[in-house]
């Protein structure tokens, strides 16, 4: 990319991740479909996502089984119901640590913290837009290669993070989160519907 369009493109992005931002505490609602190659069918679970400040993060599934993932800085506690509570260090797990960063930094609007951690790539336009993020430590990108963040207006629609054994997860937030899913769902169904500009 030319030096001026790089540049129209971090200021794109930019202001994009400014418009984002929402104060803490933050809650917001998510349905998430897991899909690996060592499940028949996409594993679908939803809850709500919380949001107290920089390093912090609530999931708490409530469909269909219970369970409480609390970030703290480097540390994570998960508890399910039945279950010991388990706990260990946020870096064993690249895939919560990507969540984390980019959901933070988007709710703070610090589009300097998304790029100390990421390369950015902006498309799209104010009613319908898609951010691309890709780990730059080689390391957490070996385990996952990219997240795509998919949004309409100042609202953050649809993450999708990738993993690197070619599955990937889609989290529906907010709204969208409330979608009737069809049966058999697919990747490409939630791809659609994450990029959709009916309704924008």
């Amino acid at each position: 990319m030319a030096p001026l369009a790089a540049a129209a493109a971090e200021l794109e992005a930019a202001a994009l991740i400014q418009r984002l931002a929402k104060p803490a505490p933050a809650t917001i609602d998510f349905a998430e479909v897991r899909f690996s190659a060592l499940l028949k069918q996409p594993l679908i679970v939803s809850g709500t996502l919380g949001y107290a400040g920089p390093a912090t993060l609530d999931r708490n599934v409530t469909r269909p089984y219970r369970e409480d993932t609390e970030i703290r800085g480097e540390s994570v506690r998960v508890s399910r119901e039945g279950e010991p509570v388990h706990s260990f260090a946020l870096k064993r797990a690249p895939e919560l640590s990507g969540l984390l960063t980019a959901f933070a930094a988007l709710l703070a609007g610090d589009h300097d913290a998304v790029v100390r951690e990421f390369e950015i790539a902006a498309s799209g336009d104010e009613a319908v837009w898609q951010l691309m993020l890709t780990p730059r430590d080689a390391r957490v990108r070996k385990r996952v290669p990219g997240i795509q963040i998919n949004g309409r207006k100042d609202l953050p629609r649809c993450f999708t993070i990738v993993n690197d054994n070619g599955g990937a997860s889609v989290m529906l937030l907010g709204i969208a989160s409330h979608t009737e899913l069809p049966q058999p769902l697919t990747r490409e169904w939630l791809e659609r519907e994450c990029a959709s500009r009916e309704g924008a």
